[in-house]
């Protein structure tokens, strides 16, 4: 289970500016606290084992699983359930923090106690009578001032009237309190602060001034009053041996009973939105929780409607067949009136007569024109003929496309143009040549492989991100564009005559393909986004990042799971780093068998060690993807593996022998950089802020996973 924070409305609602959360444990994500059971340990984790119930703070904690440090968790008593527990972390560390550790609350005085109806509030409470205090608190509704009395208030005042200074004072006998625990913004901030008797503590919760840089009277504090600032999200990465104090001691006060669960109410993470509505009402009491349920269905927003133009003719390159044609059908079932068809062979490209009828069943009008979208030329005079006998052309849909794989090295200039002319050449036609026409969608396909990069796709690659760069630029320019980055697609177009390609991109990219009706499906959304550029697509990431360096890089952090070596992978590591050269040799033998088996589709046993690969069927593309597997297995960068020096299993694996000897004399030598990288924080080398580095992909030793 997880608890949300007011932290969490108000960053979900835009009212949190982003620099309000970047310096904090959980960062820009949804979640600092939850409750669950430790699945994974760190190998310098000390004091936790596998199947430990545990609380604290985690990032991005509004999940099923989180990656935390050893240091954020505290035990979870054997009576308490998940969802008590997950109303505890934040709540009443923040009572202990800002009560006992700064304000240091004393038995007899008088403390106030803003908004107490809230998570923070009740702990607070709680904490106060324990150190003996009179507890003065507020609330916005007289329900909510009467369970604060029977929460152990000693007064409950409303605090939507500014009146309580007044009877704050009455109560006090006109002395005033020594304490303030404050939420509240504005002016019933500044008279929260004028209520404080000499040596009083101000204890700032709310964020929303403190980011307005709202100035305050500085009058109130002349006498000897202390003002904090509370940012209870910074006190984990911070200050860690204060925040595990504060969270044991807090353990330690719900296991003797010292302490109880707030009151709460549960709701399922596909409920998160009706949380959120909730505490923007602020018509609950206590905490509000969200744990997984069981065949629970999550609430997907209704996708942006998108109604295209009966009396409107739309272009589609590429769209007699392919995924082309899926896209020419979307049109029509968005209201096109009319499209454009434009192919190299037009009509007579197999099974056009078939979709034609189909498009036009569904009441369009279809025309196809034989053109070289390649050619500028050729494209002007189909634009002319559509203009002539068409509705106005009020879109544009470039799909066509070219592909011709090789190394950069392999490949000549003759073949990277003709991969570049029909996709860049051709979107840069359309964008020319349209300029004059009232264009209302202008709609470019690209590829996610401009993300991540593809091996020997250099020129495809390039020509993609010319296109994207085009649609930045019309956007610019005040012209409508959308350049989308899809991932491969499984039933249509190149791949789905390829299943080879198909599966080897599946490999390489860790890229599932999708279907081209979902793809499309997607567009109304990507076009309401109001980008100029979207990616489209389903990735696992962490298998992609064993044969993508890029991926290893802070930008797509984010994306990868905590663990990127599976155990088999990491055992592999672990056996060759205790074995002698020969032992070595042998185990990388079979390692290397093994993943050239699997991208020439032989049998594991099938593989002669010592026959060259290029007489068994692998050429230079293969030969990137079998060098790209082995680096992601084993963790070790090895040279282009060239197949005409009759490179075979065992020859890689004496080069991975070789290559191994130099990692492991480079480790030690990294020992000494890491030492030195630490005092040269201010020269701009890596920091270590709170257990994670700040440029580094590797998940800190201590962190445990749990869910």
């Amino acid at each position: 289970a997880a608890g949300l924070n007011f932290r969490d409305m108000m960053w979900a609602m835009g009212l949190l500016p982003e620099e309000a959360l970047i310096d904090g444990f959980a960062g820009p994500t949804f979640g600092l606290e939850c409750a669950g059971v430790i699945r994974s340990l760190g190998p310098e984790v000390e004091g936790w084992e596998v199947g430990d119930r545990v609380m604290g703070f985690a990032p991005a904690s509004l999940g099923t699983r989180v990656v935390t440090t050893a240091d954020a968790l505290a035990p979870i008593p054997p009576n308490t359930s998940f969802r008590a527990a997950a109303t505890i972390p934040v709540t009443f560390v923040t009572a202990r923090y800002a009560l006992g550790h700064l304000a240091k609350l004393a038995p007899g005085e008088y403390v106030l106690i803003h908004a107490a109806g809230g998570g923070v509030g009740l702990a607070a409470i709680q904490y106060a009578k324990q150190c003996g205090a009179i507890v003065i608190a507020t609330a916005g509704s007289e329900v909510k001032r009467s369970f604060l009395r029977l929460a152990g208030a000693d007064h409950a005042l409303d605090s939507r009237d500014l009146g309580f200074c007044n009877d704050v004072l009455e109560i006090t006998g006109g002395q005033g309190v020594d304490v303030v625990l404050n939420s509240l913004s504005g002016e019933a901030m500044e008279r929260s602060l004028e209520v404080l008797r000499p040596f009083g503590r101000f204890l700032e919760l709310g964020k929303r001034d403190l980011y307005l840089n709202r100035r305050i009277h500085l009058r109130p504090l002349r006498q000897n009053i202390s003002y904090f600032a509370i940012d209870i999200d910074q006190l984990p990465i911070r200050r860690p041996e204060l925040a595990r104090e504060l969270l044991s001691e807090v353990s330690a006060a719900l296991s003797n009973g010292e302490i109880r669960p707030l009151a709460h109410r549960i709701f399922s993470f596909g409920e998160l939105d009706d949380a959120i509505r909730l505490m923007q009402s602020s018509a609950h009491i206590g905490k509000l929780v969200l744990e997984p349920q069981a065949n629970a269905g999550v609430r997907l927003p209704e996708p942006p409607a998108v109604t295209l133009r009966a009396d409107g003719t739309y272009l589609v390159t590429g769209g007699v067949a392919g995924f082309g044609f899926e896209a020419a059908r979307w049109l029509v079932s968005h209201g096109a009136g009319a499209i454009a068809l434009i192919s190299r062979r037009g009509s007579e490209t197999p099974g056009a007569k078939a979709r034609i009828m189909e498009l036009e069943a569904a009441g369009a009008t279809v025309r196809v024109y034989s053109a070289d979208v390649a050619d500028r030329d050729s494209i002007a005079a189909a634009l002319k003929t559509i203009r002539e006998a068409l509705p106005p052309l009020r879109g544009v849909l470039h799909a066509a496309s070219a592909i011709d794989d090789g190394l950069a090295s392999e490949i000549e200039p003759a073949r990277v143009r003709m991969v570049l002319r029909p996709k860049l050449g051709g979107a840069l036609a359309l964008d020319t040549l349209t300029r004059e026409d009232p264009i209302e969608l202008f709609l470019l396909f690209s590829s996610a492989t401009t993300l991540v990069g593809a091996p020997a796709q250099g020129a495809y690659v390039a020509a993609n991100a010319g296109l994207e760069a085009l649609a930045r630029r019309r956007r610019a320019e005040g012209l409508p564009a959308l350049a989308v980055a899809w991932g491969p697609i499984a039933d249509v177009g190149y791949l789905a005559e390829r299943p080879e390609t198909r599966d080897a991109l599946a490999r390489r990219l860790g890229a599932k393909p999708i279907p081209a009706a979902e793809a499309v499906a997607g567009l109304p959304a990507m076009i309401a986004s109001g980008l100029a550029v979207v990616a489209f697509g389903e990735t696992n990431w962490t298998e992609a990042r064993r044969f993508l360096p890029i991926l290893a890089g802070p930008l797509f952090s984010e994306l990868r799971t905590s663990g990127t070596m599976s155990p088999s992978d990491e055992s592999i590591s672990e056996q060759l780093a205790n074995l002698d050269p020969e032992e070595a040799l042998d185990l990388l033998k079979t390692i290397v068998a093994e993943e050239a088996a699997t991208i020439l589709r032989l049998p594991a046993g099938g593989i002669d060690p010592l026959r060259p690969l290029s007489e068994m069927g692998m050429d230079s593309l293969m030969a990137v993807e079998l060098r790209l597997s082995l680096e992601g297995r084993l963790r070790i960068d090895l040279p282009l593996v060239s197949l005409a020096e009759g490179t075979s299993v065992a020859s890689i694996a004496e080069r991975f022998v070789g290559a191994l000897s130099t990692a492991s004399k480079d480790s030690k030598d990294s020992d000494v950089i890491a030492l030195v990288a630490r005092h040269e924080g201010a020269d701009g080398s890596p920091l270590q802020r709170g257990g994670r580095e700040t440029n580094s992909t590797m998940i800190d030793p201590k962190s445990v996973a749990a869910e």
